[in-house]
Order: structure tokens, then C-alpha cells, then sequence
């Protein structure tokens, strides 16, 4: 009976192995966009970032990256991020290869509720999302996290959380967002974008774009996306 046991376990084992190894899908990349849905943005604030999400990909220049990528394509998600321990999935994992495929997520993308409010941590947003690139039915040869938001952390240092992302071989690119109704000068817009720059972004080939306000967002994400997708190899495989 013991070695029976032992068998089943065995053969249990090795079957598990076998369904995880085959559900884990090679990508090019992983992508997580991580929006800012923290007190400060409004809900019209909001809505523009999610249409500005999904309009970027059904942009022509979008969707070329995205053919350029071949049949294996990108996985992608959306999280929604505010303070300590608020961060949601809201728009959970997507393969993307084809301008269907790229339509269908830009859908669901529009589809997406507000989840979350509350303070500002940018260093639990990277955090949450390494590990959904860590927990996901794909296997990315680059590894990338698209932090977009309108203030500096007021809870913890993000660079702790980016130095660890860093080290697992993702990149962290940014795009800060001035709002026009939290605008306190040129000095706290240049701090804003310093902070992001110092203590948000890293890994190799890492950048950061601004939005001067939420109403340029759409075009400012057109061109974030754009790069990571059709940008150099900077993340390494794991």
C-alpha cells in the first residue's frame, strides 16, 4: 500500500508539472499598466485614462508594433492602484497578437470599473504588479511595468520596491500625469517628474514621458506603449 502511495504521488507530481509547464504561454512580453486611480484623480480624470488605454490599442502605430512582435505576441494586463494594500487586476491577463485580439482587449478595457481610492504608494503598486508577471499563464521574454500617475508617494520609497523588480530582470517605465487641478507651480512639476525619474523607474532601457495634463494622456500612453512594444530587448528572460 505504501509504495502504491508513492506511485500515485509520483505520477500526481508529474502530472502537475506537466499541465503548469503547458499552460505557462511563451510571449514576448509581459506587460502590466498600472493606472493611478488614487484620491486625487477624478472620476472624469479617470475615464480618460481608461479611454486613453484602450484607444492606444486600436492606434495604427500600436497595432504595427504589435504585428512586428510575430505569432507569439505580448500578454497583457491592467491593475488599478492607490495606497497600502489597494491594488486590484482589473482587466486580467490578454494574449495579444493580431488587430483582433488587440480590439477585443481595448473592449474590455473600456469595459472596466473604477475599483479602488485612497492614498498614494507607488512602491506597493510595483510590488503588486511583479507579481502578477510572476503569477500569470505566460512566460515572457521581456518583462516590463508601465507605472502611470499624477503624484509622488506619500506612503514608503517606491525604489525599494523598483530595486527588487529590477533585480528579477523587469523594467519599470513611467508616465507622469500634471493635473491641471492639483498644479502647484513649476517646481512641484518639476519635483513630480524628478520623483518618478529618481525613485519610480529602472531596469535596462527604462524611460519616462509626461502627460502635461489628463487630456493628453491618450497620446503620451500611444507613445509609452509603442516603445516598450517595439523597443529594444530590455528586460532578460526568466
Amino acid at each position: 500500500m505504501v509504495r502504491f502511495w508513492i506511485l500515485f504521488a509520483a505520477a500526481f507530481g508529474w502530472l502537475f508539472i506537466g499541465q503548469s509547464s503547458f499552460a505557462r504561454q511563451g510571449v514576448e512580453l509581459e506587460l502590466v499598466l498600472a493606472i493611478d486611480t488614487s484620491t486625487s484623480v477624478d472620476e472624469d480624470e479617470y475615464l480618460l485614462q481608461r479611454n486613453g488605454v484602450a484607444a492606444a490599442f486600436r492606434h495604427p502605430q500600436v497595432l504595427a508594433a504589435i504585428d512586428g512582435l510575430g505569432a507569439q505576441g505580448m500578454a497583457v494586463s491592467v491593475a488599478q492602484w492607490s495606497g497600502p494594500g489597494s491594488q486590484r487586476l482589473a482587466v486580467g491577463w490578454s494574449h495579444i497578437n493580431s488587430r483582433q485580439s488587440a480590439f477585443a482587449f481595448a473592449r474590455r478595457v473600456e469595459a472596466m470599473d473604477r475599483q479602488i481610492r485612497g492614498f498614494t504608494d507607488i512602491g506597493a503598486a510595483i510590488s503588486f504588479s511583479v507579481s502578477e508577471l510572476e503569477n500569470n499563464a505566460f512566460k515572457g521574454r521581456r518583462l516590463a511595468i508601465d507605472v502611470s500617475g499624477d503624484g509622488t508617494s506619500d506612503r514608503n520609497d517606491p525604489a525599494i520596491a523598483r530595486d527588487a523588480a529590477i533585480l528579477k530582470g523587469i523594467t519599470i517605465n513611467g508616465l507622469v500625469i500634471h493635473s491641471i487641478e492639483y498644479d502647484l507651480g513649476d517646481l512641484a512639476r518639476f519635483d513630480l517628474h524628478n520623483h518618478y525619474r529618481d525613485r519610480v523607474i529602472g531596469g535596462p532601457g527604462a524611460f519616462l514621458l509626461n502627460a502635461e495634463s489628463f487630456r493628453t494622456f491618450a497620446t503620451s500612453m500611444r507613445e509609452k506603449l509603442y516603445r516598450e512594444i517595439a523597443g529594444p530587448l530590455f528586460a532578460s528572460h526568466r
